[in-house]
């Protein structure tokens, strides 16, 4: 039976999944079948598919971190056993025992450390549907708002000037002529 072997150095060291189901997604939120509880790793980070060998195949959903498979930076490719999975900072390996070509990696292999201790768990409702919500869903970081100061310099200016234009204007209308011009 295909099994995912997730490293957590710092959360205990390894724990392995029993891939059961045809279609798997791995990502932080719950609604995912394997979630991986590390900021490094996407809401919806990857999905895997039974392919007619027997073995999985992976697919990376748009995640902002990547998804890379012996190193390798993919979109979408099969797995064979032995293979080296990176989610975000997370390390896998994919263990099979239907037939296939190891591609280089092994169950043995060092992973690489970690930044963080994440949690994984199975989600116990693996419900299918919409995310609860898109908060982390865009691709690209917060815009922060960033402080001018010459150009709040140049706005002060501009409504003093206007202000002060306004107040001739009235002190024009408001004159009169002298009363006795003419003696």
């Amino acid at each position: 039976m295909p099994k995912l072997v997730v490293t957590l150095p710092e959360a205990g060291g390894e724990q392995t999944f029993e891939l059961t189901e045809p279609t798997v997604t791995v990502g932080r939120l719950p609604e995912n079948t394997l979630q991986i509880d590390d900021p490094s790793v996407s809401s919806r980070h990857a999905q895997f598919t039974l392919g007619a060998s027997g073995n999985y195949e992976i697919k990376d959903l748009g995640s902002t971190n990547g998804t890379r498979v012996n190193g390798a930076h993919i979109t979408e490719t099969g797995l064979n056993p032995g293979d080296r999975l990176r989610l975000g900072k997370i390390e896998a390996v994919y263990l099979s025992d239907v037939g296939g070509s190891a591609s280089g990696g092994t169950a043995e292999a060092q992973p690489l450390p970690a930044a963080s201790a994440p949690a994984v768990a199975l989600s116990a409702t693996a419900a299918r549907g919409k995310p609860a919500d898109f908060a982390n869903a865009s691709p690209f970081a917060k815009r922060t708002k960033e402080k001018d100061p010459a150009g709040r310099a140049i706005l002060v200016f501009a409504a003093v000037s206007l202000l002060l234009f306004a107040v001739a204007l009235v002190c024009v209308f408001m004159l009169q002529p002298p009363a006795n011009l003419g003696s």
